[in-house]
């Protein structure tokens, strides 16, 4: 009998057909749900989520830049860019970008090698507008020969912003080393070559025709692959269902059925003998070695799942696995495995860890032991029955109690499925379920996976010739530039890796022991869930912020725990001392703490400038156990030389890769530097390293707990009494004496003064990097003050996206644009505005002042009431939006706690302030602290100019900047702005009136 039902035309509303069946959804999941297909083949999943404070879509279309022609790589990715941009019912192409920002809401894009998908967010009473406009994008777009050249420029742009990016040029260079012409091997970003390659043929000097060529590929390529059979989509509303469907049907029924296949795949392996049995070195930032074996077609194989099987005892981390016996030995910094992307691309199955120097010296021992594993695990079939138990049961325990995500990220999530080949019924759960076991695919697996097969790459930053050998022949890859050597492996490495000897450091997991028995869920009925913790208890030492879960009731808690203390940031040295302290913790506990990770639990351990946080988190069942773990370690680590040295030679390579990062991350980063009292960077910490040894960790561990002071968030499905007894436990492991007031380190930031003008400029330090940032910065003042937060938060909302339209879509300065608010230490706040490109970052500067200019005269001044009011309402739905899980509400709490002003309704606060701004009051705000020519005297302006070595021209000296010389001398001129205060609240319950909040 059918799961599917016709449903006919009525009303206007297209034939579509509805299935039938239940979807399995998660236990708490209360949203109600209906899977249609249109007559076009485009299938849809529509939810209905009364209680939603946010509305979002996707539609993923199953083909990505795999598909791309051989003469115009790229052309799925600028595809995805080139779609969006205007249709024929909304032809302005900044139309959808505009509808979605000034809604309240956020859209993008992203193209893989066989999906591509769009998403957006918006104010729920905008959401048909939204769906309309996707929907078009589909059904008729324009691809304007306008927009040609920009956005191949922008596609060029994103490609060099990337070029110094391992990930990418990794990835580019495993496909390089393909069999030849295989898909695989596409240049899946493109570039401006790339993608102008079939439009040049003939035409090299006719630029016009060039694109308007390319322009006609495009659309070509377009009715080639983009076909609504190979669409999904979901949509998440708080629109009824039939609501829901009567928005999508007639839209999405335009959208053209061209007869393709509906899940391509690609269906030829793509190594031959030639490309296995190899290994390939190359220059990389980070020492790695990953190992590769292609795998079969596996899709009829989602119900069992062999490859996350595998990955779950390849990629342990615990006692008897490769991770630890690789440590142990000095080798490895950390692990993973399991398989990578679509099924339906090429599949891989990926050993990886991140090497130390020594590991990198003895790669060859390092791949012993993997093979070692596996020929252990091959020879242990049949398995014992509890691996496979414990996988299973939480994977369904993680299902049964899965929370909100975000409505888009939900969203996604569904629509990719729609490529996968599950039954209907299980398009939710169908990526997170075991339903049977199968030993017969994992060994066959295991079988396959030997050194004649695999393909290895080893990647350094500087190769020793003990390695590579004297003079080695680097090849260079096309398109990142990326230097290589392929080499078959040692036919005698390849008999000593098929060797059976027996290695007794090595064996499988024993049972877990942190797995939760108890799932349990204190659930009372609330007339409405409590907005913020209570302060349930203080001493001289501590205090307990507590809230019980009264919304989403899972049997989950949390628990975040500051152990406050001046020297954890006092100086360079102590702060490098705090962080190896804490990376030290980590390393010791990652043996023991992997399994409280498989069985649903998770902890932290990170350093501060005011003391070292620790969370944990996860099925509430032992959760105290594995916090009562983490803080022993604390307190008794022992320092060892060795781990000592393989964890130096971490932060030695983290800080010094800092400082060749991506521009833009860096500008953005220094400027805020120069606006914080005291700020101890990664080359300060470098100086330090070589001097410091086991023990003076030891010392400093001793030191931070000698006198401290702890606060505490405990939320979830946890009593009030156990949240006490946490509590004590804290307090009885970190048996400190208190700090006295004075000594509780607290964080400010500096004030620019009115009618400043500073520039930074900062060369970068990769002499090989192309792209200059600019991050430009203007401050408006304190962030105690309510009606301006409300201010800043309101032109940003309303800059936001013609900031990003006009620099980065019409004038094309890079692909990275975007402004945001910065707020320094919870001190002061304003509005910063970041752009990557080629260009010199002065002449970029020029024109960010430009479009400030222009921005007043041409939208600000000229906007409508009406218009003006749209903003507003969707800049308040974004600050009342609820949070979505436990994990989000405790971020939310902790924000506040860590910020000093424990303000929890700081959210209403400041939607209530924007409610009552006045468009001649933002007018005025953007007048004094943006605008270039009427703030002259008013604006407190601040930009990092970092630039590029290949930049060859100079700036233009000037006496309307102040250039800053030196950065010391700079911080040391300017005054602080108030640290954060307590707002005095019924969240402080009996400390309310005592005083003693204001003492935190």
């Amino acid at each position: 009998m059918s799961s599917w039902k016709d449903v006919p035309a009525s009303g206007g509303l297209p034939p579509y057909r509805s299935f039938t069946g239940d979807l399995e959804k998660p236990l708490l999941d209360e949203r109600q749900y209906r899977m249609i297909e249109l007559q076009n083949g485009v299938r849809a999943v529509l939810v209905h989520d009364p209680g939603a404070d946010k509305s979002a879509a996707c539609l993923s279309v199953a083909v990505g830049h795999t598909y791309d022609p051989n003469d115009a790589q790229g052309m799925a990715h600028f595809c995805e860019h080139m779609i969006s941009k205007g249709s024929e019912p909304y032809p302005e192409e900044e139309d959808f970008v505009s509808f979605i920002t000034t809604n309240g809401g956020a859209r993008n894009a992203a193209t893989g090698p066989v999906i591509t998908y769009y998403w957006f967010s918006i104010n729920p009473s905008h959401l048909e507008g939204g769906v309309s406009r996707l929907a078009a994008f589909f059904h008729s777009p324009l691809f304007t020969e306008s927009l040609t050249a920009r956005e191949i420029n922008a596609v060029d742009s994103e490609f060099k912003r990337n070029l110094s990016n391992d990930v990418r040029r990794i990835l580019q260079l495993t496909k390089d080393q393909s069999i030849p012409d295989h898909p695989w091997r596409k240049f899946g970003t493109g570039n401006y070559v790339s993608l102008s390659a079939f439009g040049r043929k003939g035409k090299d000097d006719d630029e016009v025709m060039v694109m308007k060529e390319t322009r006609r590929r495009l659309v070509e390529w377009w009715q080639e692959q983009y076909c609504a059979s190979r669409m999904g989509l979901a949509v998440v509303g708080k629109e009824s269902l039939d609501d829901l469907t009567a928005m999508v049907v007639p839209s999405f029924s335009k959208i053209e059925n061209r007869g393709l296949e509906p899940r391509p795949a690609l269906k030829e392996p793509s190594w031959g003998p030639e490309q296995q049995g190899v290994s390939t070195m190359h220059l990389t930032d980070t020492a790695c070695m990953p190992d590769h074996f292609e795998l079969p077609d596996i899709r009829d194989q989602y119900d069992s799942k062999p490859t996350s099987f595998l990955a779950h005892f390849l990629g342990h981390e615990g006692r008897g696995s490769i991770c630890a016996l690789l440590k142990k030995r000095g080798w490895l910094l950390d692990l993973s495995a399991g398989d990578s992307g679509d099924p339906r691309a090429v599949h891989l199955f990926k050993i990886e860890g991140t090497l130390t120097l020594e590991g990198y010296l003895h790669y060859a021992e390092v791949l012993k032991a993997i093979f070692d594993y596996i020929a252990l695990l091959r020879q242990s079939f049949p398995l014992d029955p509890y691996h496979y138990a414990e996988v299973s049961t939480m994977a369904r325990t993680w299902f049964t109690f899965k929370e909100k995500a975000q409505p888009h990220a939900y969203a996604s999530s569904l629509a990719r499925s729609f490529v996968e080949p599950y039954p209907p019924q299980w398009l939710i759960s169908g990526a997170s379920l075991y339903r049977k076991y199968d030993e017969d695919f994992p060994r066959k697996l295991l079988d396959g996976f030997v050194p004649e097969r695999t393909r290895v790459l080893l990647m350094a930053k500087n190769h020793r010739e003990e390695v590579v050998g004297k003079d080695p022949q680097w090849a260079s890859e096309k398109w990142y530039g990326t230097q290589y050597i392929v080499r078959k492996l040692d036919y005698t490495l390849i008999k000593r890796l098929h060797g059976q000897e027996t290695n007794a450091e090595l064996f499988l997991p024993a049972p877990n022991p942190f797995i939760p028995t108890d799932l349990s869920v204190d659930k009372s009925e609330v007339a409405e869930p409590k907005k913020y913790p209570t302060l349930v208890k203080r001493t001289e030492r501590a205090q307990l912020w507590y809230k019980k879960d009264d919304q989403f009731w899972v049997p989950k808690a949390r628990v975040r725990i500051v152990i406050k203390n001046p020297l954890t940031y006092a100086t360079a040295k102590h702060a490098l001392m705090t962080r190896l302290f804490v990376d030290l913790v980590e390393d010791a506990l990652a043996e023991v703490t992997y399994d409280a990770d498989l069985a649903g639990l998770s902890y932290s351990v990170s350093n501060d400038v005011d003391g070292i946080v620790v969370s944990v988190g996860g099925y509430n069942d032992k959760l105290d156990v594995l916090l009562r773990t983490v803080l022993e370690k604390l307190r008794d680590l022992v320092v060892t030389p060795d781990r000592l040295q393989v964890i130096a030679e971490k932060i030695k390579r983290d800080y010094e890769n800092y400082y060749v990062g991506q521009p833009s991350s860096l500008s953005e980063a220094f400027g805020q530097w120069l606006i914080m009292p005291t700020l101890w960077t990664p080359a300060d910490k470098l100086t330090e390293l070589p001097r410091i040894s086991e023990s003076d960790i030891q010392r400093h561990q001793g030191d931070l707990f000698a006198k401290s002071t702890i606060e505490v968030l405990m939320t979830g499905n946890m009593t009030e009494e156990r949240s006490l007894s946490i509590l004590a436990m804290t307090e009885e492991i970190i048996s400190s004496h208190p700090l006295l007031p004075n000594e509780i380190p607290t964080s400010r930031s500096l004030v620019l003064q009115p009618g400043s003008n500073y520039v930074l400029r900062k060369v970068h330090e990769n002499p090989k990097e192309l792209n200059s940032s600019l991050s430009y910065y203007c401050q408006f003042g304190e962030s105690s003050n309510i009606r301006l937060r409300g201010l800043v938060a309101l032109v940003h909302h309303v800059i936001r996206e013609p900031c990003f339209t006009t620099l980065r879509t019409k004038e094309q300065l890079g692909y990275v644009v975007s402004a945001s608010i910065w707020s320094i230490n919870s001190s002061t706040l304003g509005i910063s505005i970041k752009i990557q490109s080629t260009r010199a970052p002065w002449f970029v500067e020029e024109r960010v002042e430009a479009f400030l200019e222009t921005f007043a005269e041409e939208r600000l001044l000229s906007m409508t009431e009406a218009e003006f009011e749209t903003h507003k309402e969707g800049l308040i739905m974004k600050k009342l939006e609820r949070a979505k899980n436990l994990s989000e509400e405790t971020t939310r709490y902790w924000t506040r706690i860590r910020a000093g002003h424990y303000d929890f309704l700081r959210h209403e606060t400041d939607a209530a302030a924007i409610r009552s701004l006045t468009l001649s009051e933002v007018v005025e705000a953007y007048n004094t602290f943006l605008r270039p020519s009427t703030g002259l005297r008013s604006r407190k302006k601040l930009s990092v100019q970092l630039i590029s070595q290949q930049v060859k021209e100079t700036p233009e000296s000037t006496t309307q900047i102040q250039i800053i010389e030196d950065e010391r001398t700079f911080k040391a001129a300017l005054g602080c702005a108030p640290a954060a205060v307590p707002v005095m609240s019924e969240a402080f319950g009996q400390y309310a009136h005592t005083g003693m909040s204001a003492k935190l």
